[in-house]
């Protein structure tokens, strides 16, 4: 067994359910995961600063979120994301679940060894607040505005060190924060992956074990706070505090989003029963599909799907509500293949959940002609959506007859980024000039996404040639010769 066999397990279990998935990380973790410990520990712990054998500079990329915003993160290298998620599994004693009478930081820690799946953790967070909602006269709810993109470099690193002893394996962690920021000072934690997420959540604790803080009560799930009273004086106090400890780190409340009073009320506004039925199937699916094993969920019955096509006929259809019809409404997936356009024409952040919910269409050829015509008419479409219409295409259109086309829109497009084309040229396919577009890269003498997914992708050639133009390849950076290392061995 791989000395790297837990790390390998970790990362696999999160890999699906990031912001920007690729084989080519994947592969390399899976396949070598011993190579880039190696080139990690050897190489890059004991080069010099100017060296090239260092954590390369990462390149940023944007997924969208409700309301046509964006999330400004970084895609990891195949060595850098190898190294935060061993970095988080090696040193998961110190970043175990912590919890007194009175403080409670819920979600994103280790308990026994696996990090609980994130929707059980909500769903705990929200029981908890629930419950003190029935105990408690007052409650405030808030959150740190732009988290990740604020948390300065220097002080993760101290807490950091404030958890490990090891001066060795803290400096390595600074080092890594400090290249792939390309020297930044802020912005340095990456959005959408679950090593990211434990150490933005367990950087807050130091709220949590202030001694000045006098509420009987505060929960917390990542930089989401709530605190509760039976003295709204209490509240406020405690919330100049707060606000007092995230600025020593330039951390700040987002005013938007804060809210007083119990979360509960809600005035005179009701969720529909029928509703309610379906949001907890949805929250079943979601449990069913992080689970180890499937497990049976109800399906809808006839009143609840015919809710939700109302819905999608809806000319202002909500967000929320055109997500909700994605998530439940497999088993009908043509009905709702004719509003998929221009649901995801407006509400581009449901791109991953359209590829889930192509998976269950029978009909690929209309859902390849939708992405198509998708790609031709929308001048708006965003690098998140390319990606993972890249991926739909890769997955489930495989074999359609406008696959080729299909291929050539996303790697073509004016909105196609570095990562987006790589996700084009990792796919193992010979067909449709995808041999001629790899070699194209594989002898560009360069060293970025675009060769290493090229690689990636070469391993559907035949050994000889493959290995031929792998060795241009390998010349360029010592990350290329260990991914050509890699392809050749695999």
């Amino acid at each position: 067994m791989s000395t790297h066999s837990k790390t390998v397990e970790f990362f696999a279990e999160d890999q699906n359910r990031s912001l920007f998935p690729l084989t080519t990380n994947a592969f390399m973790v899976q396949s070598n995961p011993e190579g880039l410990s190696k080139y990690i520990r050897e190489a890059i712990n004991n080069a010099d600063e100017d060296s090239c054998e260092n954590f390369l500079p990462q390149e940023r990329v944007y997924a969208d979120k409700s309301g046509h915003h964006l999330r400004r993160t970084a895609k990891l290298d195949p060595v850098a994301e190898f190294y935060l998620y061993d970095v988080v599994y090696r040193c998961r004693e110190a970043f175990k679940r912590r919890a007194t009478k009175n403080r409670t930081a819920f979600g994103y820690s280790f308990v026994k060894g696996h990090v609980p799946q994130p929707s059980g953790s909500y769903r705990e967070f929200s029981g908890a607040v629930g419950a003190a909602e029935e105990e408690f006269k007052y409650s405030l709810a808030f959150d740190v505005s732009s988290y990740f993109n604020s948390i300065y470099h220097h002080d993760l690193v101290r807490r950091f060190s404030d958890l490990v002893e090891d001066l060795d394996e803290v400096n390595l962690f600074g080092r890594f924060f400090r290249q792939i920021n390309a020297g930044r000072t802020v912005d340095c934690l990456p959005h959408g992956i679950l090593p990211a997420k434990i150490l933005g959540s367990d950087f807050l604790a130091y709220v949590d074990e202030s001694n000045r803080l006098r509420s009987p009560l505060m929960l917390r799930f990542m930089d989401d706070f709530v605190l509760f009273a039976n003295r709204e004086a209490q509240l406020i106090s405690d919330f100049y505090t707060i606000q007092e400890l995230l600025g020593s780190k330039a951390l700040s409340v987002n005013p938007a989003k804060t809210r007083w009073g119990h979360l509960s009320t809600g005035g005179d506004f009701k969720v529909d029963p029928l509703k309610v039925k379906i949001l907890k199937k949805r929250r079943a699916l979601v449990v069913a599909s992080e689970g180890p094993e499937h497990e049976e969920v109800e399906d809808l019955g006839q009143e609840e799907t015919e809710y939700l096509l109302t819905l999608l006929h809806e000319e202002e259809i909500e967000e929320d509500d055109a997500e909700l019809a994605l998530m439940v409404l497999r088993e009908v997936s043509d009905k709702v293949l004719v509003h998929l356009q221009e649901i995801l024409r407006r509400f581009p952040s449901l791109t991953k959940n359209a590829y889930h919910f192509i998976e269950h269409v029978e009909d690929k050829e209309a859902v390849a002609e939708l992405v198509l015509g998708l790609l031709s008419d929308s001048a708006s479409t965003t690098q998140y959506q390319i990606f993972w219409l890249a991926c739909s295409t890769d997955r489930h259109l495989r074999g359609t007859e406008r696959y080729g086309d299909l291929l050539r829109a996303l790697y073509e497009h004016a909105s196609a980024s570095a990562v987006c084309k790589a996700r084009i040229l990792e796919i193992p396919e010979k067909k449709h000039g995808m041999s001629d577009l790899r070699e194209e890269q594989l002898k560009s003498g360069g060293s970025g996404w675009l060769p290493w997914a090229s690689a990636i992708g070469s391993r559907c050639e035949k050994a000889a040639s493959r290995n031929h133009l792998l060795g241009y390849f390998a010349n360029a950076s010592p990350l290329n010769r260990l991914i050509a290392e890699t392809v050749k061995r695999a």
